[in-house]
C-alpha cells in the first residue's frame, strides 16, 4: 500500500485516521502550543498518519472495506468524523492534565513566595502564568522530552485504535467517574510538588508570629516579602533534583492516562 494507490475506502478511511491525529496533536501539551506554526502541526499530522496507517491496516485495528457502508451517506461521513474529532480531544485533555498538574505545584509554589503579581503569558496554557510556575514547565518539558514522552504519546495514539475503532466512541458515566479521578489526581499532585516550599513558608511565618509578638516594633510585614522569597528560592534550589524525579513520575504517567481514557470510551 502507498499513498498513491489508495482506492476509495481506504483514502475515507486514511482521512478519518487523520482527522483523529490531526485534532490529538493540536491539543497535545507542547505539540498544541500556539508556538507552533499551524502548517507545522498539519505536515506533522499527515506525517504520523502515513507513517502508521499502514501499521494499522496490516494489524487489523483498522478496516477500509468498512468505509464502504458509512462513506456512502453524507451523514455517515459528519458522524465518523465528528466522533473521530471529539476522541482526539479526549485524549489530548487527557494528556494536558498531567502537565495542569505541574501549572498547578509551580503556581502554587509561586503564590507562596509571594510573587503572585509577577506574571507573564504562558503559551502552553494560553494565559497568564507566574514567573516561578514559568521556570518549572520549562524544567517539566526538558524533563519529558528526556524521558522520550512524544514517544509516550505517539504509541498512545496508535494503541487507541485497539480499544476505539473508527466512530465507535461511546461516552458514558464511567468516562465521568474516570475524568473526576484524573482531576483529582492532577490536584494531588500538584499539592505534593508544593509540599516542601509551602512547609518551609509555613514554618517562617511562624516564626514571623513569634517575632511579632515578642518585638511588635519590627516591620514584619516588609521584612516578609525579601525573608519568604529568599527561603523560597534556596528550598527551590536544595529540592530541585527531588522535584525532577517527581515530575519524571508525573509525566510517565501521561501515556497510561490516555490509554485508560480510550479503555473507558471504547467500553461505553
Amino acid at each position: 500500500m502507498t499513498p498513491f494507490d489508495f482506492d476509495q475506502n481506504e483514502m475515507m478511511t486514511f482521512f478519518a485516521v487523520l482527522v483523529r491525529y490531526s485534532v490529538l496533536v493540536s491539543v497535545l501539551p507542547f505539540l498544541g502550543d500556539k508556538t507552533i506554526p499551524m502548517p507545522v502541526k498539519v505536515l506533522f499530522s499527515v506525517a504520523v498518519t502515513l507513517v502508521l496507517f499502514p501499521a494499522l491496516v496490516s494489524s487489523g485495528l483498522v478496516v477500509p472495506a468498512q468505509a464502504a457502508v458509512w462513506s456512502q451517506t453524507a451523514t455517515g461521513i459528519a458522524q465518523v468524523v465528528g466522533l473521530e474529532a471529539l476522541f482526539g480531544v479526549l485524549m489530548g485533555y487527557t494528556a494536558k492534565l498531567v502537565f495542569d498538574g505541574i501549572a498547578f505545584g509551580s503556581n502554587l509554589i509561586g503564590t507562596f513566595m509571594g510573587f503572585s503579581s509577577a506574571t507573564m503569558f504562558d503559551p502552553h496554557h494560553e494565559s497568564q502564568s507566574q514567573v516561578v510556575a514559568e521556570f518549572y514547565l520549562a524544567l517539566a518539558m526538558l524533563v519529558f522530552l528526556a524521558l522520550d514522552g512524544h514517544h509516550l504519546m505517539l504509541r498512545a495514539a496508535l494503541e487507541s485504535y485497539r480499544w476505539v475503532s473508527l466512530g465507535q466512541v461511546s461516552i458514558s458515566g464511567a468516562f465521568g467517574d474516570r475524568m473526576l479521578e484524573l482531576t483529582g489526581s492532577v490536584i494531588r499532585y500538584g499539592l505534593q510538588l508544593a509540599a516542601p516550599v509551602g512547609v518551609a513558608i509555613f514554618a517562617v511565618n511562624v516564626a514571623f508570629g513569634v517575632v511579632a509578638r515578642a518585638m511588635p516594633q519590627v516591620n514584619i510585614l516588609v521584612l516578609s516579602f525579601a525573608v519568604t522569597a529568599i527561603v523560597g528560592l534556596i528550598v527551590m534550589l536544595v529540592t530541585i533534583s527531588d522535584f525532577s524525579g517527581a515530575m519524571a513520575q508525573i509525566l510517565s504517567k501521561m501515556g497510561d492516562w490516555m490509554i485508560e481514557i480510550a479503555r473507558v470510551v471504547g467500553n461505553g
